[in-house]
């Protein structure tokens, strides 16, 4: 009975031993499960924070594009505003300048004619003269028709001279004319390149007025 005692101690024993050991294995694998939890739960608070602040980075660009692609928008309309209006400003120079070449070119013409009325008057002077050396009778008449015609030829060498001086203007308004036309034609250029730079900044849907840019 002695033995048998001793061996039930012992068994008992051994049992009590290996659920001690269970137990303590037990709370520390819980214990182990709690803190792996712990981290992950601090890596997932973590993690949507860095999302959290990543969206209203992005939120922010966003609102920043709208505001830019609203920029744009405006800068375009404004920009095709300029370019119709230097296009009109150009046709109009362009008329007032054929206008003026059509003038130049009539006034021209009078002064050819002019210049012929004026030579034509001192042949006539010129042969006047050579008849009162011959007609001393009637030098009186010849006189004063030769008086005539001096006051004609000084009156279309008047004519001549503001003909000249019309001539003169009429060129430097071309010479005018021409240069606002090349100014013109510089913006059209320059408002055009700045169209197709706006249409080219916008992503996306294009408005109507960067058809064919």
């Amino acid at each position: 009975m002695s033995s048998l005692g001793r061996s039930l101690n012992i068994g008992l024993v051994a049992i009590v031993v290996l659920l001690t050991a269970g137990t303590v294995g037990a709370t520390m694998f819980y214990q182990y499960s709690v803190d792996s939890l712990d981290d992950q739960n601090e890596q997932l608070r973590e993690q949507n924070e860095a999302l959290e602040s990543d969206l209203s980075q992005t939120r922010q660009e966003l609102s920043s594009a709208n505001t830019e692609l609203s920029e744009l928008n405006t800068t375009l309309e404004r920009t095709q505003g300029d370019v119709s209006q230097v296009s009109a400003d150009l046709e109009a120079t362009e008329a007032r300048l054929e206008a003026t070449q059509t003038e130049l070119a009539d006034t021209r013409t009078r002064l050819v004619e002019t210049e012929t009325q004026l030579r034509q008057s001192r042949s006539r002077i010129d042969a006047l003269v050579a008849d009162l050396n011959d007609r001393a009778l009637i030098q009186a008449r010849l006189e004063e028709e030769l008086e005539d015609l001096e006051a004609i030829n000084e009156e279309l060498d008047d004519v001549n001279s503001d003909l000249e001086v019309q001539i003169n203007n009429l060129e430097t308004d071309i010479n005018t004319l021409e240069d606002e036309v090349d100014d013109l034609r510089r913006d059209v250029n320059r408002l055009e390149s700045d169209l197709r730079a706006a249409c080219s900044a916008i992503e996306g849907d294009k408005p109507p007025a960067c058809d064919g840019i």
